[in-house]
């Protein structure tokens, strides 16, 4: 492990002096993917860190207030090198801060992804160090540049009417077309939209054993990564900052990442179909102390 440290830390330099000039840039107006810095400057308090992860449900573009259709919360234990993905319904019933109550994708339209977070920490106690957005068009984006994602397809999937999903049941490879229609697909599972939250994070899990085989295999693909990050994003996060977290992620290993969505129940608001967090507490415990499920 100290060898491989090593050789990634070897190019840091590199990384520095070239990253810049690949992409658009940080100011780009045409940028994709919006990351960013919650609050104040990325440093692990404690040995953790979170970064708040946000789909958004625009299909062209990438605008800063949209409805979203995709909220995790992902911990990384800097000492354990564990972690977990939190997943919270895009229907869920919650206080936005400052904006009463609705579900909690308002909270993007309403403020933006700074108050998703404040939502979400709202709701946790738990201040995420880095938020990361990214639309329909985005997303796929970055699966043609990075390559397929290989996913545990449970069961057959036909969405013929739905995200167009037409998916066979095993291990498979999802290029851009059908990774998206995969993380779509919501009205054919008997639990919903929870279950496609769920499969989010799987979604996730699967994107660090990629990053983690394409690393082990070639160091210095981080590269890759990077730059597709840079030619698909608008960044307030420092090339070494997004260097080191780049660094992290490729050392974690995907069976030492929970997945694990809130509990909720069905219920209504007025003539609204909605879902309400339940006994979620512990959950919420765990992770702002020890930053894994």
């Amino acid at each position: 492990m100290r060898r491989y440290v090593a050789l990634l830390s070897a190019f840091v330099a590199l990384v520095a002096t070239t990253l810049p000039l690949l992409g658009r840039g940080a100011q780009s107006a045409a940028s994709s993917v919006v990351v960013g810095k919650v609050d104040g400057s990325f440093q692990p308090k404690k040995g953790k860190i979170f970064v708040l992860v946000i789909g958004n449900d625009a299909r062209a573009g990438n605008p800063d207030r949209a409805l979203a259709d995709a909220i995790h919360l992902v911990g990384i234990n800097t000492t354990t090198m564990k972690g977990g993905i939190l997943n919270f319904p895009r229907d869920s019933w919650v206080t936005i801060p400052g904006s009463g109550s609705a579900r909690i994708n308002e909270a993007l339209i309403r403020g933006g992804p700074a108050l998703v977070a404040d939502t979400v920490r709202s709701l946790t106690g738990i201040r995420p160090d880095l938020w990361v957005m990214v639309g329909f068009e985005d997303f796929q984006d970055i699966i043609k540049d990075l390559g397929p994602v290989t996913m545990d397809i449970e069961r057959p999937i036909q969405d013929p009417y739905g995200s167009g999903a037409n998916l066979k049941a095993g291990r498979q490879p999802l290029g851009a077309t059908k990774a998206l229609a995969f993380v779509r697909t919501r009205k054919v599972f008997s639990g919903g939209d929870v279950t496609r939250t769920t499969n989010h994070g799987r979604f996730l899990i699967a994107l660090l054993r990629k990053l983690r085989g394409d690393v082990d295999a070639k160091p210095a693909s981080l590269l890759k990564w990077l730059a597709a990050t840079r030619e698909h994003a608008r960044l307030n996060v420092s090339s070494d900052e997004l260097y080191r977290l780049g660094v992290l992620a490729s050392q974690v290993k995907p069976g030492d990442i929970g997945n694990v969505t809130v509990p909720v129940r069905l219920g209504m608001v007025g003539s609204a179909s909605v879902v309400f967090i339940q006994n979620a507490a512990p959950i919420y415990k765990r992770f702002r102390t020890t930053a894994t499920l």
